[in-house]
């Protein structure tokens, strides 16, 4: 049985486009299989209108790590902590993605 453990969109930072500012965000979805003891993680990065003439504007520039999906082998009591350290990974990758 498949039991989701972590769905979440973090934002990074915020940045200007085009003179709209945007939130540079980390998404992850966490699932486990307990039957083969299988964490799935499903990542992106993306960036978020924060305007409410922009809301539901979202796009993903070439400057921004691509969707990654990572499968581990863990325990169904390791499987949260570890999905947890896998979007703390992914936030860094995303921080040091941000235009200078």
């Amino acid at each position: 049985m498949i039991h989701p453990l972590l769905d979440t969109t973090q934002v990074i930072s915020v940045i200007q486009q085009d003179g709209v500012p945007f939130e540079v965000c980390a998404e992850a979805l966490a699932s486990h299989d307990r039957g083969r003891n299988l964490l799935t993680v499903e990542l992106r990065a993306f960036l978020r209108a924060e305007k409410h003439d922009h809301i539901g504007e979202v796009y993903s520039p070439a400057w921004l790590p691509a969707p990654q999906k990572i499968t581990e082998h863990v325990d169904a009591e390791e499987a949260h902590a570890v999905a947890s350290d896998v979007l703390s990974n992914w936030r860094h990758k995303v921080e040091g993605s941000l235009p200078k």
